[in-house]
């Protein structure tokens, strides 16, 4: 089971899932392809073993609560689709922050570690 710690290996894990995906695929990247959203929102569903573990942890990131706050803006009743819906809104930021910095879509993991490990401190 994902704890605080290990959010950040669980985000990481996603987003590297879905990158092999797209570039298997030769699919868009990102929030404007409604597959990937899709995708994203399934895995997300089926991997966040606590969702309140999940919103709690993402409630006190420095970076990701502004995030949650976003996606609470949309009521929902359940804490999964909640903790799903800010899974794929964090997915599509962090694919976003890539293509701001890095103009290859290949890029190596490492540089993804790096961005995810600094917003979870």
């Amino acid at each position: 089971m994902f704890g605080a710690l290990t959010f950040p290996a669980l985000i990481l894990a996603l987003h590297d899932e879905l990158r092999f995906d797209r570039s298997a695929s030769g699919a868009t990247v990102g929030g404007g392809d409604a597959r990937w959203r899709a995708r994203a929102h399934a895995l997300a569903l089926r991997r966040i073993q606590d969702p309140l573990a999940f919103l709690d942890w993402a409630k006190r990131d420095r970076h990701w609560s502004f995030t949650l706050a976003e996606v609470l803006r949309d009521r929902s009743l359940r804490p999964a689709e909640v903790a799903a819906r800010l899974m794929v809104a964090m997915l599509e930021k962090i694919e976003d922050e890539l293509e701001s910095t890095q103009p290859d879509l290949d890029a190596p993991a490492a540089h993804m570690s790096d961005v995810v490990v600094s917003q979870a401190v």
